[in-house]
């Protein structure tokens, strides 16, 4: 089994912040893991992640994570592991959570708020797997992704590929990045408090644009496409919607939502966090593993970087290292 190695994600990435405690994920990492599309999307594949939810059976009957199973069909209090070994170890990531906490794991305090929690994790341990915790519990996740949440039980692959796949959450609460199948499901749009596009795509119109505020660039995946001026159109755009009253929340798509939408997000990135493209590439990688701007893309941001800063911070050798 892949381990998280504290806040380390394999799929989905992890928040820069020294608040998060070894053993724990924020609720934004667990949503960009379950969203993630490298490959398969992690939520349609039954073998990736197994979540335990550790709460009664009661408030796991009445709403719980997509796809989690009660943790006693796994763990039982007196018959132990109900799992053997082997099929534990074909999951990447075990995840466990409580109805709320953030204490360090084996503390008091957290023996205390989620007894059932703690003896699942150190039982798992001893088993010799790396389980990690939800921080903040279901509570937190519920109150940011109630979407993802449901009463219903969904564990056999033809239920998991029925799921929504939701676009990566870039910045939390604001930024967010897509296909354009994606950008045309008003469900998603609704749920994520979309309020303003970038549309990135040759040929897919704008979906809802009597609903919402589009900035339209008309783009090809090429070798021969210049970005000069849909760069900063694009970073200018992100940038008024996100610092509006009230603030707007940001989709930006392209067709799969992997190389013109990823180079108009780093250019954001870069010219308003004030971030190398290095920098910022790495941050996207963690958040959408499906990040890959082509090398044309990647060159045009190289210059873009030698504007904003004044000189290269980042050469092409190190992106691809």
């Amino acid at each position: 089994m892949a381990s998280w190695c504290g806040t380390s994600l394999s799929r989905a990435g992890c928040e820069e912040t020294a608040s998060v405690e070894r053993g724990y994920v924020t609720p934004q990492q667990v949503y960009n893991l379950l969203n993630a599309e490298e490959g398969q999307p992690a939520l349609h594949d039954p073998d990736y992640i197994l979540i335990l939810d550790c709460r009664s059976a009661g408030r796991y009957k009445d709403c719980h994570v997509v796809t989690s199973r009660a943790a006693v069909t796994v763990i039982h209090p007196a018959l132990g592991c109900l799992i053997s070994c082997i099929d534990l170890q074909k999951y990447s990531i075990i995840l466990l959570y409580a109805e709320e906490g953030c204490s360090p794991v084996g503390s008091v305090k957290a023996r205390a708020d989620s007894p059932d929690l703690q003896r699942c994790f150190f039982q798992l341990s001893a088993l010799g797997m790396d389980p990690v915790i939800l921080l903040g519990g279901f509570s937190a996740f519920n109150a940011l992704y109630p979407f993802m949440c449901t009463p219903r039980m969904v564990l056999l692959e033809p239920e998991r590929r029925a799921l929504t796949i939701y676009p990566s959450e870039i910045l939390e609460g604001a930024l967010y990045q897509g296909s354009a199948s994606q950008a045309s499901d008003f469900r998603i749009i609704k749920n994520l408090h979309i309020t303003h596009v970038v549309n990135a795509t040759a040929n897919s119109p704008d979906a809802f644009p009597n609903t919402l505020s589009y900035l339209r660039l008309r783009l090809s995946d090429d070798a021969q496409q210049d970005l000069v001026e849909a760069l900063p159109l694009a970073s200018r755009f992100i940038n008024t919607a996100l610092k509006a009253e009230p603030a707007g929340r940001v989709l930006v798509h392209c067709s799969l939502g992997r190389s013109r939408s990823s180079a108009l997000t780093l250019a954001f990135l870069m010219e308003h966090r004030r971030w190398s493209l290095l920098h910022a590439l790495r941050w996207m990688k963690e958040r959408r593993a499906c990040t890959a701007p082509n090398v044309n893309f990647l060159r045009q941001l190289l210059t873009y970087e030698e504007t904003l800063f004044g000189s290269r911070l980042t050469s092409l050798d190190d992106i691809r290292r």
